[in-house]
């Protein structure tokens, strides 16, 4: 349970850090918007939203289930790294959000509760 909730914070950060990518992106007088790197942050935001969100519905095999999430966080870390050379400090924060609720889901074990 504890999981499927650090996993929804994990989903919720990536949308948002999506919609701050756009804002960057497409907002004229951002310093970068029509920039490709501002697309580049949008499409790794978006890719880890996606990614995030098929693990939260459990559409991925419980077998690859961990190269999945390995995949979303390396994803997450270049977006964090694109994002600090962009200068978006927003985007930046909820992507370490999204990457620490992420690793936090993934070391968690699954707590069975008996009644």
């Amino acid at each position: 349970m504890a999981t499927q909730m650090l996993l929804y914070i994990s989903f919720l950060s990536a949308l948002s850090a999506a919609g701050f990518a756009v804002t960057a992106a497409l907002l004229p007088d951002t310093g970068i918007d029509g920039t490709i790197g501002a697309f580049l942050a949008l499409l790794g935001a978006c890719a880890v939203a996606s990614a995030i969100g098929l693990l939260l519905v459990r559409w991925i095999p419980a077998k690859v289930r961990g190269v999945f999430a390995v995949i979303a966080g390396l994803v997450a870390i270049l977006t964090a790294i694109a994002a600090w050379f962009l200068m978006q400090n927003a985007l930046l924060a909820t992507m370490i959000l999204t990457l620490l609720a992420l690793l936090a889901s993934t070391t968690m074990p699954d707590r069975k509760t008996t009644q």
